[in-house]
């Protein structure tokens, strides 16, 4: 049987909804990622020209910039030659959020779709679409493979994305903390009115590597494959409550009754491991470093390491509790 971009990962329906198995598909028509090779075909590339400023991760300007998502190439337009790819939800879920005012976003018009897999909380999100799809509003549910957005070069300038670059941005991710619309307007009281899906509050992983995972393993568990994920550094922090804890009680291990908790963090950031740990602290530490990335989110400090503003930043709103 032929492997179309909506049949990457079967469901194994027996499971309740709430721990439903992954089954994802591509969002658009556009297969190239899943035939080695064929990645200029797949991949959007910036003004810089490369293919892999289209990828996921520390991919622009020379490495010295983090792209959070996937940007997929278009491959319908018009007579006019702007986009009309069909854009599909990667799988089954619940719109969390429509933003069709693309001036008030750089990921211009937008879709937030919230899923469980294997129990885990995940969002999709799709951005610069040049529609949203009649009525698509939050709280509906969605299927997987079903049309909600068209294609474009949307985003919060007058002249948007050049129509030759047009593309589909692609994240998959986490929510940080469900207390961000409190946080954030203290700190930016002219935030636009996203609510917790902001572009600050969502941090995720590779969309391409899971794709392909997903490919070479029908039966993947996401939970595991996000455990999979290399930890770059570590911080402890202090023992009160943590929503991330709340959020993903998978992530945590086992250890002592905590007077502290030890995050262990991929590159970019993504927490995916919580250990209960016995000494205390009165300031986030920076325990371990294996990866500085290319964030900014920890830096050297003598012979040890200490966080970089966004990486204060990170753990501020990782902890932050009303």
């Amino acid at each position: 049987m032929r492997l179309t971009p909506w049949m990457l990962c079967g469901a194994l329906l027996a499971l309740p909804a709430a721990g439903r198995a992954l089954d994802l598909g591509l969002p658009t028509a556009n297969d190239a990622l899943l035939h080695p090779g064929r990645e200029a075909e797949f991949f959007q590339p910036t003004v810089e020209g490369t293919v892999e400023s289209g990828m996921f991760g520390c991919v622009r300007r020379g490495g010295t910039r983090f792209h959070e998502g996937i940007d997929i190439k278009c491959r319908q337009r018009d007579r006019q030659g702007e986009p009309t790819d069909p854009v599909h939800a990667i799988s089954d879920g619940t719109v969390a959020f429509v933003n069709d005012k693309p001036g008030l976003s750089n990921y211009g018009r937008y879709i937030v779709i919230e899923h469980r897999w294997d129990g885990v909380q995940v969002f999709s999100l799709y951005a610069h679409l040049r529609a949203i799809a009649a009525g698509l509003a939050a709280g509906q549910p969605v299927r997987k493979g079903q049309p909600i957005a068209t294609l474009g070069r949307s985003a919060n300038t007058r002249e948007g994305i050049s129509r030759d670059r047009a593309h589909l941005h692609l994240e998959i991710n986490f929510l940080l903390n469900p207390h961000f619309r409190i946080w954030y307007p203290r700190r930016d009281p002219k935030a636009p009115p996203f609510g917790n899906f902001n572009g600050k509050n969502l941090i995720g992983l590779d969309p391409a590597a899971l794709f392909r995972a997903c490919a070479a393993d029908p039966k993947l568990n996401f939970a595991a494959y996000v455990a999979r994920q290399p930890i770059a550094f570590t911080v402890l922090v202090g023992a009160k409550p943590i929503p991330w804890c709340a959020l993903h009680p998978e992530q945590m291990q086992p250890g002592p009754t905590p007077a502290s908790y030890e995050i262990g963090f991929t590159a970019w950031g993504l927490p995916v491991a919580v250990w209960p740990r016995a000494e205390t602290t009165a300031r986030p530490v920076v325990r371990r470093v294996a990866d500085a990335g290319c964030r900014g989110l920890v830096q050297p400090r003598g012979k040890g390491w200490q966080l970089g503003e966004s990486g204060r930043e990170l753990i501020e709103l990782l902890l932050f509790n009303p």
